[in-house]
């Protein structure tokens, strides 16, 4: 059985706004997450949500959008950067900053932060998600007060999207003192409510984590005073949780919910759903190291056949917002997906032979397979608060039980969850998600090299180690799609991952807050332009 958590989350929420005034003028708009805030840093940041937030209170040089099934860059008031210029060879890019710019404690943003920023990322001791970049770059240099160069090796499709990570300030975080294998301590990340030095349209007010992050307008932004004062990030892992602040007008705005609660709200007319299409995908890891049996890639294969996907998805009401997946890409990166890949069906006898065939059989009648004296049991993490993923590892139980595998499942608080994959590496199998980049090659280059941080299960791959080199060496999208499609059918074939579903991120907004722009992109794109009608 799988154990609940309670609703202290709801009372927190009711003990902060209980005597709040919530009046149209500038207002307050409050949204529920099931998840904690991890970093307020962009270099590292561990989570997705955590990239959503920093967005917020770390403008990048350039910013992005989604248009016509394409990401297309552009410079606008969420940007550092007013215009930008590539070399005659394409070997170099120049951004000018704008002249206008400052941090929150006054200090002028300049070069040298977005140099500052870039070698952080690349120290080895910050083990950053984004030190990949570096992989292509060859120095960032200031060539002036408000003009930066990025050098890079060779020309590819990704150097707008690798020059667009949250620039921090220089003059906070480059003193010797600071270590960079604990940068996650420094006083102003733990304490960051008035202190937290940033330049979006946003700046942190309170944080008390695990329970809820309080932005407030930011006076010195560039981009001018946002239309919503405050904006509330309320932690509320419990779905009912959530449910009954939406009905009592106590939130805002809230996902993920199930879809059936999603399907309910939607015919409310007080709240409407807008979605972040096919950008997230489910799926089961498996790490041999600790459970020996799923470092056989034809187990791996008799694993995902014994589940039913197709019967998950509607038994969760997920229809209209989810799809079986058979790999890494999703169709919205309709430039490399691999139209010939075709998620495994649910085949259990098919199952029981493969495992057979390896020796697993139920030699003592107790209904679970074993081999060796080893019963096949393992245990799989989920993250709580998420009832799509702990209602999936249910049925999936249930499901593994017909061909003879005994499988507990066990919940943890999130960045409980993150430690003990990443940190730790102590588990067998986890049921969990990842947010698809929307350049092609991180979707392979982020997870699947041997020696990168999100290749947690610690899979390797001959065909990745030749093809992601060549797609890398590629001058165009173009020219480098058919590797990156290559890449995608080799690690689906192997299966580190049983991919379960392709699905939108349904997030139900109250009608009172309007000029939400929540697509593909993400959720909070224009969160400072978000405000409140009566």
């Amino acid at each position: 059985m799988i154990r609940r958590l309670g609703m202290g989350g709801l009372a927190g929420l009711v003990v902060l706004l209980g005597s709040c005034d919530r009046s149209v003028s500038g207002g307050r708009i409050v949204i529920g997450e099931s998840t904690d805030i991890g970093v307020l840093l962009p270099p590292i940041e561990t989570s997705a949500l955590d990239g959503e937030i920093n967005s917020l209170l770390y403008p990048g040089l350039s910013s992005g959008r989604w248009e016509n099934g394409a990401l297309e860059y552009l410079t606008d008031e969420r940007s550092l950067a007013d215009g930008w210029q590539f070399s005659s060879d394409s070997l170099s890019l120049t951004y000018t900053l704008r002249n206008d710019a400052v941090w929150s404690d006054g200090q002028p943003i300049d070069a040298h932060d977005v140099v500052f920023t870039y070698e952080l990322v690349r120290r080895p001791e910050i083990a950053s998600i984004y030190a990949d970049v570096w992989e292509h770059l060859d120095s960032v240099v200031a060539s002036g007060d408000h003009e930066v160069v990025f050098y890079f090796q060779r020309r590819y499709p990704g150097m707008l999207f690798d020059t667009g990570i949250g620039i921090i300030p220089a003059h906070v975080y480059e003193d010797a003192a600071v270590d960079d294998a604990t940068l996650a301590s420094h006083p102003d990340l733990v304490d960051p409510g008035g202190n937290l030095v940033v330049s979006g349209p946003y700046r942190v007010a309170e944080w008390r984590q695990g329970d809820r992050l309080v932005l407030e307008a930011n006076p010195t932004a560039f981009a001018g005073r946002p239309r919503t004062d405050t904006v509330i990030f309320q932690v509320m892992p419990e779905e009912i949780t959530r449910l009954i602040g939406l009905e009592n007008g106590l939130i805002d705005v809230t996902g993920p919910l199930s879809m059936e609660r999603v399907e309910e709200l939607n015919a409310d007319g007080r709240f409407r759903v807008e979605t972040v299409s096919d950008r997230f995908y489910d799926y089961i890891a498996w790490n041999g190291a600790r459970f020996e049996a799923f470092g056989d890639p034809e187990l791996r294969y008799a694993l995902s056949l014994a589940v039913d996907r197709g019967a998950i998805i509607e038994a969760l009401g997920m229809s209209r917002y989810a799809r079986p997946a058979a790999g890494p890409y999703p169709s919205i990166l309709s430039r490399v997906a691999d139209l010939e890949l075709v998620p495994d069906s649910y085949l259990p006898d098919s199952a029981r032979a493969i495992l057979a065939a390896k020796g697993w059989r139920d030699s003592d009648g107790d209904g679970v397979l074993d081999r060796d004296g080893r019963p096949f049991h393992f245990t799989l993490l989920t993250q709580a608060g998420n009832e799509r993923r702990t209602s999936a590892a249910e049925i999936i139980q249930a499901q593994y039980a017909r061909i003879g595998i005994d499988m507990e499942v066990r919940v943890l608080e999130f960045n409980a969850l993150l430690g003990l994959i990443f940190d730790e590496r102590d588990f067998e199998a986890v049921l969990m998600g990842w947010q698809v980049a929307l350049e092609p090659d991180y979707v392979a280059w982020h997870f699947w090299p041997a020696d990168n941080v999100y290749n947690f299960t610690g899979y390797h791959s001959a065909a990745l180690d030749s093809l992601i080199p060549l797609a890398e060496a590629s001058a165009t999208a173009e020219s480098a799609a058919p590797y990156w499609r290559a890449a995608a059918r080799a690690v689906a074939t192997d299966r580190p991952y049983a991919f379960l579903w392709f699905f939108d991120d349904a997030v139900v907004v109250n009608e009172r807050v309007e000029d939400t722009r929540i697509d593909t992109y993400g959720l909070y794109q224009n969160l400072h332009r978000w405000r409140l009608t009566r």
